[in-house]
């Protein structure tokens, strides 16, 4: 992905089909060329595939079919699957073209499905499977947010915070695709990761209407601690603009938190996202060691108080969203006699 747009990543990608007639080789179907058109013989069950080269959850197809007055119903009845497969029907059906105008682009959305190939093909005898170009709109497979939960600050109708980790950018069913808070003072919105990671990207795609300026100045922060709803984490980036329906990807070179907030400061503002997705590697499992001194009247040599101090630790930091962690002593505590102690004790003894 690229900051500005949705990148095309079947864009000049491998391709193969088939057959080939005459010199319409696959790769015109993905030269970014809409002049240009891959063309197979006439045969049973005709196919056409290209290699993404990586695994993408594919978000849309978007086909061109070809200008002309007599073969444009040649697309009519292909089937678009996604998949990991060379053998066609081992992989997922995301849509069934019905028919495209001549020369007209039609959108299909795939909702997310995982695949390194994008495969057309036309079931039957006696077909002819004819492409101008073929778009693929997606993201690599790995985004750490799908598996997350979110929350935030309110809710403006059915603008839940979990639409904006769907995998669905929204930018076809925007009303049912994206959250959004109510108008508020510092509306925010959190990803819960469950775990630890070491935040490499975060790819926010802005609403695709009339609001799209609502979004500048939103603060993008990573961190474990839900200290102000965790609005208090480090930031990451600040989103200036983004124009309507573009998905921009910022950089946070590698941070590392369990939460990703956004937050827009001020009165009277409104957070809309439409999709959130976090790149990166994890989970982080760390160990720390930790000198403490506690002023106590109670011996910590003995098990039991060793026990509860261990306990009140673990529930002070699950406070601060610090949660799955295993905390034991690696030294018994030594009983330390401050100098006042010490003389009270000794003048006692004598």
């Amino acid at each position: 992905m690229v900051n500005g747009s949705e990148e095309n990543v079947a864009l000049r990608q491998t391709s193969t089909q088939s057959s080939m007639y005459d010199n319409e080789y696959a790769g015109k179907a993905v030269d970014g060329v809409l002049e240009t058109y891959a063309h197979t013989n006439t045969e049973t069950d005709p196919w056409w595939r290209v290699d993404l080269m990586k695994v993408y959850r594919v978000n849309r197809v978007a086909i061109t079919n070809r200008v002309t007055p007599y073969y444009y119903t040649r697309i009519n009845g292909a089937v678009i699957r996604v998949g990991n497969f060379l053998d066609i029907y081992s992989n997922t059906i995301c849509a069934v073209i019905s028919t495209i105008p001549s020369g007209a682009t039609a959108n299909f959305s795939c909702g997310g499905m995982e695949g390194r190939y994008v495969i057309l093909h036309i079931p039957g005898d006696q077909k002819t499977l004819t492409i101008s170009e073929v778009e693929v709109y997606g993201y690599l497979a790995g985004n750490l947010a799908l598996d997350g939960a979110a929350t935030q600050s309110s809710t403006s109708g059915d603008w839940f915070a979990g639409n904006a980790i769907d995998g669905n950018r929204g930018l076809q069913q925007l009303y049912t695709g994206c959250s959004s808070t109510l108008n508020q003072t510092n509306p925010w919105w959190r990803l819960d990761l469950r775990q630890i990671y070491t935040v490499s990207n975060v790819v926010f795609t802005n609403r695709n209407d009339c609001c799209a300026e609502q979004i500048n100045g939103a603060e993008i922060r990573i961190g474990n601690s839900l200290e102000n709803n965790g609005s208090n984490n480090p930031i990451c980036a600040v989103i200036p603009a983004i124009p309507a329906g573009e998905s921009y990807n910022y950089s946070c070179g590698g941070m590392e938190g369990r939460y990703v907030n956004l937050i827009i400061p001020g009165d009277m503002k409104t957070l809309t996202i439409c999709e959130l997705e976090v790149y990166g590697e994890g989970p982080a499992l760390k160990r720390s060691f930790v000198k403490m001194q506690f002023n106590s009247i109670n011996d910590l040599t003995d098990p039991s108080m060793r026990e509860n101090v261990l306990k009140q630790l673990g529930s002070a930091l699950a406070d601060r969203g610090f949660t799955n962690m295993t905390l034991r002593w690696t030294q018994t505590p030594e009983r330390v006699i401050q100098g006042n102690d010490a003389e009270r004790r000794c003048v006692k003894e004598n």
